[in-house]
């Protein structure tokens, strides 16, 4: 029993349902092959040295799009294993923890050809906030880029800018951002910190939101008592809003997002601050409690419900990265529950800071450490 633990604490496989892990070759090359939900897997790293990737939107024609943290947008060619770093993108605030974050392509992209960009954003000397922009890809490049949102409650630090895009349609664009390290953000209805934002194309506030009848809050504002969401997805079956958002000491949380709610931070969380006490209370009468929450923290980042056909063991499973303990994290849940959690590539000891749905229905995933990954079922 302690070879085969050893063997797969070595190719950094472990699942926290079940002590045991299914069968593990080691890597060989760039190439590793291992068991999950009973089927046969095979990762390859596809792309190393890139820097630190933060976003990854697959094209239809299976090509993807992705955003470095420092400023560059790229085009990754599949067949060829070849980058073609791309122009028309934003100006970018390189600051802290904030860069060039998210990208997304709109749901009607084989007609409209848009894509949507979130970044950090100076708005004034030093001073820093979560802004969204839209551009059209021509194949080549980017063109007609046009902000489109700009978050208020600006200031100088450099945490916790958020921050992940969903887009349903032309009308209905959800931004996280962050409570940019000042925690009374999140419960603030003056500003945008703290919250998940739900706008329109042009950055309107959508007309089904929360505040837009009573006034209390700011009519962008769909959700709020967030610490740092970068974990952003529709579920493909239930058509929820499901985040997840980094605790400080633990407590990081995942929720399933609905208009208006609070949800707790900082009043209610399962985390404590770096030198010990415990902040507020885990739960609160009133405030939204998460439905599944990490202590210690793995520092969640990226999101994926998959719902594709070429990995059928990990259909309906929440993927996420982990920038704290270094894998990649595949959950189930039942009724609103978590049942089972698997960690992946533990041994790497790469940050894992984005996971993606390629069009094939293979699994990409990127480090901090500058790898690019591809999962598929051999």
């Amino acid at each position: 029993m302690k070879n085969v633990l050893a063997m797969a604490l070595a190719v950094g496989l472990l699942s926290l349902s079940t002590p045991r892990v299914g069968a593990a070759e080691a890597a060989s090359g760039s190439v590793l092959t291992f068991e999950s939900k009973g089927m046969k897997l095979q990762r390859e790293r596809m792309a190393s040295k890139i820097g630190k990737t933060w976003g990854i939107a697959a094209l239809p024609d299976g090509n993807l799009l992705t955003t470095n943290k420092s400023g560059e947008i790229r085009l990754f060619l599949v067949s060829q294993k070849k980058w073609e770093v791309i122009g028309g993108g934003p100006k970018i605030a390189d600051h802290g923890q904030g860069g060039l974050l998210d990208i997304v392509i709109s749901p009607d992209f084989k007609t409209n050809k848009k894509i949507f960009l979130s970044y950090a954003k100076e708005v004034a000397k030093d001073t820093y906030t979560t802004a969204l922009s839209s551009a059209i890809w021509d194949g080549k490049g980017l063109k007609d880029l046009r902000e489109i949102f700009v978050a208020t409650g600006a200031n100088g630090n450099g945490e916790h800018f958020g921050s992940r895009i969903v887009v349903d349609s032309e009308s209905s664009i959800w931004l996280s951002v962050g409570e940019r390290g000042d925690r009374n953000n999140a419960q603030r209805l003056d500003n945008h910190l703290g919250k998940i934002l739900r706008i329109d194309a042009n950055g309107k506030a959508h007309p089904d939101n929360p505040f837009i009848a009573d006034k209390k809050g700011l009519p962008e504002i769909y959700s709020y008592g967030h610490r740092n969401p970068q974990g952003l997805a529709r579920n493909p079956k239930t058509k929820e809003l499901w985040e997840h958002e980094h605790g400080p000491r633990g407590g990081d949380e995942i929720n399933i997002i609905k208009k208006g709610l609070n949800y707790g931070w900082p009043l209610a969380t399962f985390g404590k601050e770096y030198w010990g006490p415990g902040i507020g209370s885990e739960h609160v009468k009133g405030l939204e409690d998460s439905i599944a929450h990490w202590t210690p923290s793995i520092a969640p980042c990226g999101m994926v419900i998959y719902d594709g056909d070429a990995l059928p063991g990990w259909k309906g499973l929440v993927l996420t990265g982990a920038l704290a303990m270094t894998h990649l994290n595949l959950m189930e849940f039942k009724n609103g529950k978590k049942v089972s959690e698997e960690r992946l590539f533990l041994a790497d000891e790469e940050r894992v800071r984005e996971v993606e749905q390629g069009v094939d229905g293979k699994v990409w995933y990127a480090t901090d450490q500058g790898n690019l990954y591809r999962i598929q079922k051999i």
